[in-house]
């Protein structure tokens, strides 16, 4: 029984090890896109050259992680997204609105409830190829809502949120698989997901 409890404890304080290194690199990554998003506008505003305009459209499945998994089901989303060609290569300023929903699970049948969020993100796109990269930033407005025979409750919040995509294009159709994160001071509204995402893109 000893040797359980101390194996307990090894894994326990393991997992507590990762967590804070885990804290110290989202937080490091945070200031990182902040500080790409600075640098993107400026490099935008000095750009002369003009690139390819886009306007895409995207659906997503969004499988979560983290505490989050525990909680709620397979999630789904949409996003709309503007892509400003910049310099003579294949980059972009992108633009993006999205909503991705999660259903929350284990409930009794007359107990409804759900995670919701609505990122709205900075970013810097660079393609290779039929090979995309994306980088992103913003503000992610999250929300948590349940509803019962007593009548229906939720709540908000405002986070920075931030995301990493890599996927492959082939003409108008994009396939991407993505890491969404937003910070939140309480772990209730942290929403981290790993979305497969489906787009078309519209010329402009």
């Amino acid at each position: 029984m000893a040797l359980t409890a101390d194996r307990s404890n090894t894994c326990s304080n393991g997992v507590r090890f990762i967590e804070n290194k885990l804290t110290g690199f989202f937080m490091k990554a945070k200031y990182f896109f902040l500080a790409l998003a600075a640098f993107l506008l400026s490099s935008y505003a000095a750009s002369a050259q003009k690139g390819s305009n886009l306007l895409q459209l995207s659906g997503a499945v969004a499988i979560p992680t983290g505490e989050l998994s525990n909680v709620v089901d397979v999630g789904y989303g949409g996003a709309i997204k503007g892509l400003y060609g910049v310099g003579r290569q294949s980059q972009q300023v992108t633009l993006e609105a999205g909503y991705n929903r999660f259903s929350v699970k284990n409930l009794p049948s007359s107990v409804k409830a759900n995670y919701s969020t609505v990122p709205i993100y900075l970013g810097y796109r660079a393609r290779m190829g039929s090979i995309i990269i994306e980088g992103q930033s913003g503000l992610a407005f999250n929300h948590i809502e349940g509803s019962g025979p007593s009548g229906t409750a939720g709540s908000n919040q405002t986070a920075f949120g931030w995301a990493l995509a890599a996927g492959y294009a082939f003409r108008a159709v994009e396939l991407d698989l993505r890491y969404q994160n937003s910070e939140s001071g309480s772990d209730t509204y942290v929403i981290r997901f790993v979305g497969i995402r489906l787009a078309y893109n519209f010329s402009l």
